[in-house]
């Protein structure tokens, strides 16, 4: 089984590592073309919209890997595209709201976000559909589209390379990304219908509510400070967190593939998790050791030294990214478990931490406080899924 594992985990990582390839050059692009203000604003723009997605996606991917033992593909595709329409349709309303209150962007900028939520919504949604077919390669993959179709518009576009033309190629790359991912074969199957949509809904809540909690914790940083501090603070911090986020490829991919496993009867025993977990550690001292005594490469040399205030952020970064390689499997294993509503609460107060320090140390102490706050919550967080461990397997 491990052997398994490792193999869909590996074709998800090497898939991958195209297309944060790929992400990395486009937003080392983006980034030195459009300076730290201007960058600042494309993601905060990039932010709101996975924020949005996200929590509109309700656990239905992994309420629908859970559920494949227990009913045919055909009707459970069917009852995650109804309930996801039901979802964008509310997304929607709320997202027109926010953008009015908090004029966040410019009237163009508000309406470009509000189209692409649609076509971000069905991106998503498919995924676990792709991954209980063991096709974590087309996963991987949908990225890498993307972001080629984004470095494509950037040639296009090179000379007066605006915020304006960022976004809305971020728009245009959406809508061609799913014209090749969704899978359009399975629409002669699907039914449209409202009964059941409730239903559906409730049972995917504590997925829902692990992925909504986990999300708001991995963003809730960059909006604090997009909000308390400006869009150069907000630039230069995500400078920093665009590459914790890609290096983190390998406990995400691991993560992809083992849900599915882990969520099955049969499950991951004690011994197979040590196995997994050592590997993890290990990856993750050299990630972190490489990341921060190149820190000053990565920001200075490839983004320009006006992101220099970034290197330190990374440093600090270098060590959170150990501790995502040791929790990602932890969290796994705990939250395809029996006790998955038991951890609701841990998960729930650790993001409430989060968020509360970032907004009481951030407008003081600046994008430091925000790396600082990551760090502790994620060493709460690994405190909470080694309690979980122990009591899953009665150690």
């Amino acid at each position: 089984m491990l052997k398994d594992l490792f193999k869909h985990s590996g074709i998800y990582f090497f898939g991958s590592i195209l297309s944060k390839g790929l992400s990395v050059l486009v937003f080392i692009l983006f980034a030195r073309t459009l300076l730290p203000q201007r960058f600042g604003y494309f993601v905060l723009f990039v932010t709101l919209l996975q924020v949005i997605t996200f929590f509109s996606d309700f656990g239905l991917n992994q309420w629908y890997q859970k559920r494949t033992d227990e009913e045919s593909e055909d009707i459970l595709f069917s009852k995650i595209i109804n309930a996801r329409l039901l979802t964008l349709l509310v997304s929607l309303f709320f997202s027109l709201l926010f953008l009015k209150l908090t004029n966040s962007f410019s009237p163009l900028i508000s309406t470009i976000l509000l189209l692409t939520l649609i076509p971000e919504a069905f991106l998503s949604v498919v995924d676990g559909y792709y991954l209980v077919l063991k096709k974590p390669f087309r996963v991987s993959m949908k990225i890498s589209v993307r972001m080629a179709i984004l470095f494509v518009g950037y040639l296009l576009f090179s000379k007066g390379f605006s915020l304006n033309h960022a976004i809305s190629l971020y728009l245009i790359a959406s809508c061609l990304t799913l014209l090749w991912y969704f899978p359009w074969k399975k629409l002669k199957h699907l039914t449209l219908q409202f009964e059941g949509i409730f239903s559906t809904l409730r049972n995917s809540f504590a997925y829902a509510f692990l992925i909504l909690t986990s999300f708001a914790y991995a963003r809730g940083d960059s909006l604090v400070i997009g909000y308390v501090l400006n869009s150069t603070a907000l630039g230069i911090y995500g400078a920093a967190y665009r590459y914790l986020e890609s290096l983190s490829l390998i406990p995400t991919a691991l993560s992809q593939n083992l849900f599915p496993v882990s969520a099955q009867k049969k499950g991951i025993t004690s011994e197979q998790l040590l196995k997994i977990v050592s590997v993890t550690f290990l990856a993750g001292i050299v990630f972190m050791i490489l990341t921060f005594f190149f820190s000053n490469f990565l920001i200075v040399t490839l983004l320009g030294k006006s992101y220099i205030a970034a290197v330190p952020i990374l440093r600090i970064f270098s060590v959170v990214l150990l501790l995502f390689f040791l929790n990602s499997p932890l969290a796994t294993v705990v939250q395809s478990s029996k006790l998955v509503e038991r951890f609701l609460p841990f998960g729930a107060l650790n993001t409430i931490v989060n968020i509360v320090l970032n907004l009481c140390f951030v407008p003081f102490f600046g994008i430091t406080a925000a790396a600082y706050v990551m760090l502790t919550t994620e060493i709460t967080g690994l405190i909470i899924n080694l309690y979980f461990i122990k009591k899953l397997y009665s150690f």
